[in-house]
């Protein structure tokens, strides 16, 4: 694990505290990441099931037509 300084937009902060009921700086950004990687992994599973493979993703119009 790497300590990193960075600038944190409080708004944002907090809203995302809120969503993840979080009460420290850690475990907000640990969520956030949580849930980004979630996310990823269900789109690729809902496109897996549409029949969209990652390397046709890159391609906007495959993309698009994988949505519908």
């Amino acid at each position: 694990m790497t300590k990193r300084l960075i600038d944190v937009d409080d708004a944002k902060l907090a809203a995302v505290r809120d969503l993840l009921g979080t009460t420290t700086l850690k475990a907000t950004v640990d969520g956030a990441f949580d849930e980004v990687l979630a996310l990823v992994e269900r789109r690729r599973d809902l496109l897996a099931e549409r029949g969209a493979v990652p390397p046709e993703l890159a391609d906007p119009q495959a993309r698009q037509a994988a949505w519908g």
